[in-house]
C-alpha cells in the first residue's frame, strides 16, 4: 500500500491516482530496472529496493512541471 501525494506543482488527486493505478497494472509496458513508463502523458519510474527502504519513495511521475508520487506508509 502506498500513499500518492503532488510533491511539486498542482495536479488533481483522481488524475495522480489514476496515473499510478495505471502505471502498476501488470500489462502497462515498462523499461528497465527502473520500470520507465509514459502514462497519460506523464513519465513515471520506480526507485530500487533498497532506495525505497532509505527514502520511502516507491515511485514519481513527472507530466509539464508537477511530480506526484507514491510513498511508502510506514
Amino acid at each position: 500500500m502506498a500513499a500518492v501525494a503532488v510533491h511539486k506543482g498542482r495536479a488533481d488527486c483522481a488524475e495522480a491516482l489514476r496515473v499510478f493505478r495505471t502505471y502498476y497494472r501488470p500489462r502497462t509496458p515498462k523499461q528497465g530496472s527502473a520500470g520507465v513508463a509514459t502514462v497519460a502523458g506523464w513519465e513515471c519510474a520506480s526507485n530500487s529496493a533498497a532506495e525505497s527502504m532509505r527514502t520511502g519513495r516507491l515511485s514519481s511521475c513527472r507530466k509539464d512541471g508537477t511530480t506526484v508520487v507514491a510513498d511508502v506508509i510506514p
